[in-house]
């Protein structure tokens, strides 16, 4: 996955859970931990009007630790217009966290539905593209966090996107040893490319 945007369309079936809740006011309190509550409450995050962008952002940011990729693609997508560089670190730590719980997933096929899920903000991906400098510096910014893969949602949510889940189940994660090795690669795989486009 890394840093191209995949344009498969996994986001459009996200964005409609949830969907008959638009017209219903959001409370926008703690989110729950269970990856498939987060799941439902998902689609109505999504389904919040432009005028609301303000109140999600900040939200994402209050509670990003305990969210799945999916809040962090929502928040950089609606952050754009008025803070790019903060778009694209959310762009970028969703990115890194989504990678990372996929690719601890038994059915690798994770690793593409959670690029496909990255699709809710291409427009910050296409952005990133065109101020690679930007977005190289936004990356390593995300990077540097001390809470970069401190988030505490389970990677079954990721786990449960791949063909052998389709939303409703995971089929498990790689055992718990095997997770230093696979922190290790995504981190080095991310810092390198971060690197080269800060440098040009």
């Amino acid at each position: 996955m890394l840093l191209r945007t995949i344009p498969i369309s996994l986001v459009l079936a996200l964005s409609l859970w949830g969907s008959g809740a638009r017209a219903a006011e959001v409370n926008l309190a703690p989110p729950p931990q269970d990856w498939r509550e987060q799941s439902v409450l998902f689609g109505r995050i999504a389904s919040m009007p432009t005028a609301e962008d303000e109140k999600v952002v900040a939200w994402v940011w209050e509670y990003q630790q305990t969210l799945s990729s999916g809040y962090l693609f929502e928040a950089a997508r609606r952050q754009l217009g008025r803070n790019p560089e903060q778009a694209l670190e959310l762009y970028a730590l969703g990115l890194i966290r989504g990678d990372y719980d996929a690719r601890r997933c038994v059915d690798t096929s994770a690793r593409r539905a959670i690029s496909r899920l990255s699709r809710q903000a291409e427009v910050v991906g296409r952005y990133g593209h065109g101020y690679p400098v930007l977005f190289g510096k936004a990356g390593l910014k995300a990077m540097a966090r001390p809470d970069l893969l401190g988030h505490t949602v389970s990677a079954e949510w990721a786990c449960a996107q791949a063909l052998s889940g389709m939303g409703a189940h995971s089929a498990g994660l790689l055992p718990a040893e095997k997770w230093p090795a696979v922190e290790e690669k995504v981190l080095t795989e991310y810092r390198e490319q971060f690197e080269a486009m800060a440098k040009r």
